[in-house]
């Protein structure tokens, strides 16, 4: 199959898809669901031929500097957000059988997905900041998917004001590039070639610009207050939004701009502190949180921190390493949680008990999930936390790396505790009619349960994707990386983690 066919099939089959959807909303909203799954299969399986084609770049319409670029920043990405949307559609079936205006929910996931991969695939500041905005307000717009919910709507309006800082401050930034390059170009490729002969100050401008936004979309401190009001989007909507697509946004694009601006004085270490303080922050909120699906949003802008602190140390392949297996193992918890929610009418973790014996299978999928997030080795999520420590301990980075560990044994912590308040002890009244959620909704949590443990396995195609991308990047093979891993000081620290966040949940368990 043609590249060019593959790499714009991605991008437009799902906004195709959303218009169907829309015009079979009004002739037969049954087929509705069926007929945005097949879509996402369809786009999940071009998306996943774009990332075996080895990552190129082409150009369409070159006078009108429109480009396509699936290289190694933007194709895995890509990839992840069309692979995670199928299962997530899928899950659909089940979770959203009884809602009303199906062709709108339906609609706005598949705009949602092929906005992410029409940001991330872009090779041209404006067109990549029109997707940019696409994927923020698709994202709202399922946020808000239940207009009579006054919450999800003044959470839509914070949501809205806070990024729209981000964004104002990102639009800056392109246009004091376009300005700044000669001749004047919003191509990515023209001005990272570009920037060393780019002024000081425009370029520090810019540079700091582009981290503003990044800020607003993935939730980083200081533009993070708006993720905990968006839970009140559908469970499956949430999942789409915090792992598979909008808040990856934001590291994607400091990994996209960072050759241009990593010579940026201070630019650096203000991604890696961004990143730090942002991971300790949120896994002490989600310590303190009440709310299932609280717990998990705080999570996840924990989890972004620690890959924006990887790209201020100069880890891209560390920083996307853990974006992918984050993406895959907190799908699975969000989605977990939506059956959890769905069965007993309730996110309240103080009304919740016992679960795993109603839903047995659920507790078992949600346990992986807890295993990747929390760094269990053999997960994905321990390979990959590893490497940000390493990249920390290469780097000399001993404060970041030190704030990094901390982070991660509240993260062991505030996940086990809410594992064992939900899923253990006996049934509480909420959960006393519960039970495992039929096919269309388990088998996706299943496939994702194994993504959970084995999706490490990429690393090889990744880090060659991003090594023909960035010559710096060594590409490393999964045995290798076992080897480095086991071998690596870093490991020491990832047992210190497990150790001191077993003592910590186990001591509360005896109280």
């Amino acid at each position: 199959m043609n590249i060019l066919t593959v790499e714009f099939g991605v991008i437009l089959l799902p906004l195709l898809g959303a218009v169907l959807v829309k015009i079979a909303g009004r002739i037969q909203e049954r087929a509705v669901p069926h007929l945005a799954v097949a879509v996402g299969y369809l786009n999940a399986m071009l998306a996943v031929l774009m990332v075996m084609g080895g990552g190129k770049s082409l150009s369409l319409f070159g006078s009108l500097y429109l480009s396509v670029v699936s290289d190694g920043i933007g194709a895995f990405v890509s990839a992840t957000g069309a692979v995670l949307g199928a299962l997530i559609l899928t899950y659909s079936l089940g979770y959203m059988e009884h809602e009303k205006h199906l062709a709108r929910y339906y609609g706005l996931t598949l705009l949602l997905i092929g906005s992410m991969s029409g940001l991330v695939l872009s090779g041209n500041l404006l067109t990549m900041f029109l997707f940019w905005l696409a994927c923020g307000f698709v994202s709202f717009a399922l946020v808000g998917f239940h207009k009579e919910d006054t919450k999800a709507q003044k959470a839509v309006m914070k949501a809205v004001a806070v990024t729209g800082l981000g964004n104002i401050a990102l639009f800056s930034a392109i246009v004091v590039l376009y300005f700044s390059t000669s001749p004047h170009t919003l191509d990515i490729r023209a001005i990272t070639a570009q920037a060393a002969s780019i002024p000081e100050v425009p370029l520090a401008l810019a540079a700091f610009g582009v981290l503003l936004g990044a800020t607003g979309m993935s939730a980083q401190i200081p533009l993070h207050s708006w993720l905990p009001g968006a839970m009140e989007a559908p469970t499956s909507g949430s999942a789409l939004v915090d792992a598979a697509t909008t808040l990856n946004a934001g590291v994607y694009l400091v990994s996209r701009m960072y050759p241009a601006f990593h010579v940026v004085s201070g630019w650096t270490q203000a991604v890696t502190w961004v990143g730090a303080i942002t991971l300790l922050y949120a896994a002490f909120m989600a310590l303190r949180a009440k709310d299932l699906k609280i717990v998990l949003a705080y999570s996840s802008m924990s989890q972004l921190g620690y890959m924006f602190a990887a790209l201020g140390m100069g880890g891209l392949l560390a920083a996307q390493f853990h974006m992918v297996s984050h993406a895959v193992f907190k799908a699975l918890l969000f989605l977990c949680a939506g059956v959890i929610i769905h069965m007993a009418h309730t996110r309240q973790l103080d009304l919740l008990s016992g679960v795993g014996k109603k839903m047995p299978l659920t507790g078992r999928c949600f346990m992986l999930g807890a295993m990747g997030l929390s760094g269990i080795p053999v997960f994905s999520g321990f390979f990959s936390k590893d490497m940000i420590f390493a990249t920390a301990l290469h780097s000399g980075q001993y404060l970041p790396l030190a704030v990094a560990v901390v982070g991660a044994v509240l993260t062991f912590t505030y996940t086990w505790r809410t594992y064992r308040k939900v899923f253990c002890g006996e049934p509480s009244p909420a959960a006393a009619n519960a039970h495992d959620a039929r096919a269309a909704i388990s088998w996706p949590l299943c496939v994702l349960g194994a993504g959970t443990l084995l999706s490490w396995l990429l690393i090889g195609t990744q880090s060659n994707m991003l090594h023909a991308t960035l010559e710096h990047v060594e590409p490393i093979s999964p045995l290798h990386l076992v080897e480095e891993t086991f071998a690596s000081p870093a490991f020491l620290l990832s047992v210190l983690v497990l150790a001191v966040g077993g003592g910590i949940v186990w001591s509360g368990r005896k109280r």
